[in-house]
């Protein structure tokens, strides 16, 4: 039958959460995505030009509701008076706030904020809000309140700390993850056609559910290898939420480690993964995975099946609406000459460190692709860790006009013969190259070198490339040149 709904233990549910702001490109959420419960509204000054105290303080203000809802984040952002009698001002909202949003200068510091109230409230149309804004030296938290709540608007709101330790071991966006639907409907479809009743399962990923999905589905014995006490206490208690106590066993062991003993004298016959692992930055560093069915090839069964059976990596080259500004030169600012900073910045981007791929989230950063996405290198996960080097060579065909600032790599994982999830596009790009990534994984960015590469690149009909994985370092080196 079909899994049940998996629910968060209660600790977790009533949890108030990370105690810090989620800063992001706000002006990458539609409107569509949420729905405002009151005006903009002024929380609070800070005074450059005079003394700033170091005390913590406390700001409340009085704000009606304009819509019925669930009061769930509070949205923020800065704005700047440039001059003593506010006549310039520097506004840091989002395009739909903004109020010149045909004429928005891009910026990628004093980002705007979103912070999760530690509780959800309803929220009634004209209902007198009172919102309270709480900063130290370091954080921002915020507290809303219905105004017929007296006692509680007096007293001081203390900044709330997560207490069920789950958002100790996940970030926003790995809880992302976890609550896409879709992805753990692929997840499941997968796995239903490799757990069957006598299955000996094996879960290698980081705070996973899908040790929880496999025992939901009858496997005859599920082990789960988390990679410390935190992430087993955290899966303990999501088991015991799901009556699934005892169901599981978890072991903080590493891969190497693990014995026949530990596996109740039995061998894996189906290994799973996501794979996930949160010392993972790149999106290849999940690879680890691979590694690790190689550490267990004798707990495993001759004939076992490994979920997702292999990897791929793919790259395509893009040119970014404004990502590509944090490698430009910036030349002449309001009549100031920065060319000396510049030659100083570019001196050392062209030191081999800066030539490496950077992880971005994609969602936050619009572009256009250039070619159509590029299967280089895949990766079997049916078969152990090769001892000599991965290598794909070859041409990227440009197939729009543009700059390319550079290319984007991203793994799109085989689960099954017929599912496959992806950590970087959820669709084709379209005819015109509009990109939609997903929005719980950082793409990979490796940026064209030079000034002088990206000129000759908006010019150029391809892009050569050569990528190469060392399985002795776990290292995957790229290099990226434009062809006429």
């Amino acid at each position: 039958g079909d899994v049940r709904e998996v629910v968060p233990p209660p600790d977790m549910q009533a949890c108030a959460g990370c105690p810090t702001v989620y800063d992001i490109q706000l002006s990458q959420v539609s409107r569509s995505h949420f729905k405002a419960l009151t005006h903009v509204t002024e929380m609070f000054r800070v005074e450059f030009s005079k003394a700033v105290s170091s005390a913590s303080a406390q700001h409340t203000v009085q704000v009606p509701a304009t819509a019925s809802g669930q009061a769930q984040v509070v949205l923020s952002w800065w704005d700047m008076d440039m001059d003593p009698e506010g006549s310039i001002k520097c506004t840091m909202a989002p395009h739909w706030a903004h109020p010149s949003p045909d004429n928005i200068q891009w910026r990628d510091h004093w980002m705007q904020c979103v912070y999760f109230l530690a509780t959800e409230s309803t929220v009634q149309k004209g209902d007198r809000l009172h919102l309270t804004a709480t900063h130290d030296d370091y954080c921002v938290w915020y507290k809303l309140q219905d105004s017929s709540d007296k006692q509680e608007t007096e007293g001081w709101a203390q900044q709330p700390y997560c207490s069920c330790q789950a958002h100790l071991m996940c970030n926003r966006q790995r809880f992302g993850q976890l609550n896409d639907q879709m992805r753990n409907e692929a997840y499941i479809e997968a796995l239903k056609t490799v757990v069957k009743p006598h299955s000996v399962c094996l879960s290698i990923s980081d705070g996973s559910l899908l040790s929880v999905f496999t025992c939901l589905l009858g496997a005859a014995q599920v082990f789960s290898l988390e990679s410390s006490a935190l992430s087993k206490q955290v899966m303990e208690k999501i088991l015991a939420a799901n009556r699934l106590a005892g169901k599981v066993t978890i072991s903080e062991k590493r891969p190497e480690q693990l014995t026949s003993k530990d596996l109740a004298n039995q061998q894996v016959s189906v290994l799973i993964g996501e794979p996930f692992f949160t010392t993972s930055l790149l999106p290849w560093h999940n690879l680890y995975f691979w590694y690790a069915r190689t550490a267990l090839a004798r707990q495993l069964s001759p004939d076992v099946t490994v979920m997702p059976c292999s990897a791929t990596l793919v790259l395509m080259a893009v040119e970014f609406r404004d990502l590509w500004r944090i490698r430009a030169p910036s030349g002449m600012c309001q009549g100031f000459d920065i060319s000396l900073m510049d030659e100083m910045v570019q001196n050392s981007l062209d030191f081999r460190e800066s030539q490496e791929t950077e992880p971005q989230p994609l969602w936050e950063y619009p572009c256009r692709a250039l070619s159509d996405p590029l299967r280089s290198l895949t990766f079997d996960f049916r078969w152990e860790v090769p001892v000599e080097s991965l290598r794909s060579e070859g041409s990227v065909p440009l197939l729009r006009t543009g700059s390319c600032h550079g290319v984007v790599l991203w793994m799109d994982y085989q689960l099954t013969d017929d599912i496959a999830v992806s950590t970087g596009l959820t669709r084709p790009p379209t005819d015109t190259g509009d990109c939609t990534w997903s929005p719980h994984c950082k793409q990979g960015v490796y940026f064209l070198s030079s000034e002088s590469q990206r000129e000759t690149a908006a010019s150029c009909c391809s892009i050569h490339y050569t990528v190469t994985f060392h399985p002795g370092t776990g290292k995957l080196a790229v290099e990226f040149k434009p062809v006429w």
